[in-house]
């Protein structure tokens, strides 16, 4: 009778622990396969009995004395995985095909390049290990085309399989968010701490992913500081309008954002095909009277409670492509165009991004009047919960407001620039999330901090 799956434990000793797969076994497998599927061959399974690969008849069980948390206890293959047994007791199952494309050697992994060499091209989607040993706390695999890999205990509790494993990779790749209404007080910053100590813009960093918003206090009030503090994260996002520009109210503007109107709750640059990740509003003169709040929504938090009271117009907003446009002239002629739903969502159906905003909305819809007139109204329920749970922030002198320009809705209060005693000027400037995940990720571990 021919076993469902070849089992090879460690026992408590201080030497190397090797087990194989004797021949008589690798044969019974074939000939179970070609039994119970005939039309697949040993040489389409590349099941390899070649005598290059000797085979013993009988298994080698030596001992090893094995504690840590990531070290391999035992070993089983599968027909089409291993499952490995770590010293946490956590286990989890690795498909055959994965390992063999994922082999550390030096002739399938360039280590300084961190780049696969080992090809699709050179994959075989059937191949099986035909010897396993458990080797210095990881294990080694000899493959039926006649190679031998070696994977780390530790590295292979990084790329676990199981849900906990999992968890851990997707928060590595983004922090979990936390969402929140109009009770939500911005965190705040110190600019010269952030700029000085690692620790400090680490911690900045989490809060912004968490929240979306983060004020960073006490910046110098003049040009610069705010492309300062993004190049010691990354690099500044150029956009049309240059790499960074200034916000300065003016008699005859080009965009809102040069006047004292009121501007909706909106994200920058629905306009390009990829906006910014976030927004940096650096407060270099303040509008001293009346007027030039932010306003701040949670976007993300908005789509949640749409998506529980009405979820008709929550998908009138996901699966109705809307036109942004923006022409004009700074530093050169533009128009730019984009066409994307309000409330994107990713290939899970969270939401992924929010595309708002009544100044660079298209007039041209490119829809059924029906359609159109279900747009508006989903639209104003949106915006009337996107208010609901808004925030009002006032900067001074020396503020920079960061915002998650994927999630978090920003918006002006109108103000009276013939009131203040010189005009409103802020310093703008744009950083995608690639950069500032990249940088939390380098600091994570630099510190040895966990993940959330």
């Amino acid at each position: 009778m021919l076993p469902s799956k070849f089992i090879f434990r460690t026992l408590r000793s201080s030497s190397v622990v090797r087990t194989q797969v004797n021949r008589n076994v690798a044969f019974k497998l074939q000939e179970s396969l070609q039994t119970r599927h005939p039309h697949i061959t040993a040489a389409s399974r590349n099941i390899s009995l070649s005598s290059n690969h000797h085979i013993p008849n009988t298994p080698i069980t030596k001992k090893a004395n094995l504690t840590g948390r990531s070290e391999v206890t035992e070993g089983t293959v599968n027909l089409k995985t291993v499952e490995v047994t770590f010293g946490d007791k956590s286990r989890s199952l690795y498909p055959h095909v994965w390992l063999r494309e994922n082999c550390q050697c030096p002739q399938c992994f360039n280590k300084d390049a961190i780049a696969r060499l080992y090809l699709v091209d050179d994959l075989d989607l059937n191949i099986q290990p035909v010897d396993i040993q458990l080797d210095d706390g990881g294990i080694r695999l000899t493959w039926s085309d006649g190679h031998e890999g070696f994977y780390s205990g530790e590295w292979l509790h990084q790329r676990a399989f199981n849900d906990k494993g999992r968890r851990e990779q997707r928060s590595n790749f983004a922090l979990s968010q936390a969402y929140w209404g109009s009770d939500f007080k911005v965190p705040e910053m110190d600019f010269k701490a952030c700029m000085e100590k690692d620790e400090k813009l680490l911690k900045w960093l989490i809060k912004l992913e968490k929240y979306g918003v983060v004020l960073i206090t006490d910046a110098p009030a003049k040009v610069g500081p705010v492309t300062d503090f993004i190049n010691r994260i990354g690099f500044v996002k150029p956009t049309h309008y240059g790499s960074d520009y200034e916000i300065i109210t003016q008699v005859v503007p080009n965009n809102l954002a040069y006047t004292g109107s009121k501007l909706g709750l909106h994200t920058d640059l629905p306009y390009i095909d990829f906006p910014p990740g976030t927004t940096w509003l650096h407060c270099i003169r303040q509008h001293e009277g009346k007027g030039g709040d932010n306003g701040l929504s949670d976007g993300f938090h908005a789509a949640q409670l749409l998506k529980e009271r009405d979820r008709f117009h929550y998908d009138i907003l996901t699966t109705t492509p809307i036109y942004f446009q923006d022409k004009g002239f700074h530093n050169y002629d533009f128009h730019k165009i984009a066409r994307v739903p309000t409330i994107l969502l990713d290939e899970e159906g969270n939401t992924n991004r929010i595309n708002i905003s009544s100044q660079s909305r298209d007039s041209i819809m490119d829809l059924d009047p029906e359609r159109v007139m279900h747009f508006y109204k989903a639209i104003k329920i949106f915006n009337n919960i996107l208010r609901e749970i808004s925030i009002l922030v006032k900067t001074k002198p020396g503020d920079i407001l960061v915002i998650d320009n994927m999630r978090v809705l920003h918006s002006r209060t109108e103000f009276d620039p013939k009131t203040s005693r010189g005009p409103r000027h802020l310093h703008n400037a744009y950083i995608d999330w690639s950069e500032l995940r990249s940088k939390r990720r380098v600091l994570q571990e630099k510190f040895s901090m966990p993940l959330d």
